[in-house]
């Protein structure tokens, strides 16, 4: 992570206190911050610049909109994973990236 560059937190809740001081220490190094979230009112979506709301049932569906028979957070997971493999691809192609180029900045954070 660096200034001018972008971290996307994909979190059904945004409140994982790990990916939370992950946004904290990006905001900190100057960086942009997204959410992709079912909670973009979250701790985490309050910290990012901005916020992709997904559709999905969160791991406690007991007041969700939304109903599932797929364990935990599996429907959100689901939906994610396509919404990632989209704006990537879009990504790599406007930026004339590979996938070898993309791995060197990947777990800077960790």
């Amino acid at each position: 992570m660096d200034k001018k560059e972008l971290l996307i937190i994909g979190s059904g809740s945004c409140e994982t206190k790990g990916l939370v001081s992950m946004a904290e220490k990006a905001r900190k190094i100057g960086g942009t911050v997204a959410a992709v979230t079912i909670f973009p009112n979250s701790t985490i979506g309050k910290l990012a610049d901005f916020t992709v709301k997904l559709p999905g049932a969160p791991k406690d569906q007991s007041e969700s909109e939304f109903k599932t028979i797929q364990p935990m957070g599996s429907l959100f997971e689901q939906t994610l994973l396509l919404f990632y493999d989209a704006v990537i691809l879009r990504f790599m192609n406007k930026q004339g990236l590979n996938s070898y180029t993309m791995y060197g900045k990947h777990a800077n954070l960790e």
